[in-house]
C-alpha cells in the first residue's frame, strides 16, 4: 500500500538521498531520530497509521536538500536555467553584504528580491520551553 505522502517530490528527494547513505547520517543531517526516518521511509508506525504528521520532517527534507532555481546565475547564464543546492542558496542570501568583489555584491543584492530567500533560511532554533511549576498538594488537617 502506497501512502499519499510517499507520491509527494520531498520524499522522492529523501529516498534518493538514502541510497548508499546510512540512515543515521541523513537523520543527523535532517536532524530528526534514525526511527523517525525509518518509520517515514517504510510507511509504518503513526506514519504508516497517518496518524503522525510529516509536515515537519517534508520541511527539513526540502531544507537540507532540496535546489531552487536562481535567477541571478540563470540570467548571467543567458536565460539557461541555473540551479543550486539549498546550502548554496542559503551561503549567498543570508551572509553579510559582500565587499570585496563587485560581482558578489551583485549576487548578494539579487537575492535580497529573491523568491527562495525565505524558503532557504537557516532553520530557527528552538527555543527551550520552560516546565510548568508543580503545585504541591496539601494534605487534608
Amino acid at each position: 500500500m502506497t501512502l499519499s505522502y510517499q507520491q509527494e517530490p520531498w520524499f522522492a528527494l529523501l529516498q534518493s538521498r538514502t541510497q548508499g547513505t546510512p540512515r543515521i547520517q541523513v537523520a543527523r543531517q535532517l536532524g530528526i531520530s534514525p526511527a523517525a526516518l525509518s518509520q517515514v521511509l517504510n510507511g509504518s508506525g503513526e506514519y504508516g497509521k497517518g496518524t503522525a504528521s510529516t509536515q515537519r520532517i517534508a520541511d527539513r527534507v526540502v531544507h537540507t536538500f532540496g535546489r531552487y532555481p536562481c535567477p541571478h546565475l540563470t540570467a548571467e547564464a543567458g536565460g539557461e536555467l541555473q540551479e543550486v543546492s539549498a546550502e548554496q542558496c542559503r551561503a549567498f542570501a543570508h551572509r553579510p553584504a559582500p565587499t570585496g568583489s563587485p560581482r558578489d555584491m551583485q549576487h548578494w543584492q539579487a537575492c535580497r528580491q529573491c523568491p527562495h530567500k525565505a524558503a532557504s533560511a537557516p532553520p530557527a532554533p528552538n527555543e527551550p520551553q520552560p516546565r510548568k511549576k508543580s503545585v504541591p498538594k496539601q494534605e487534608a488537617p
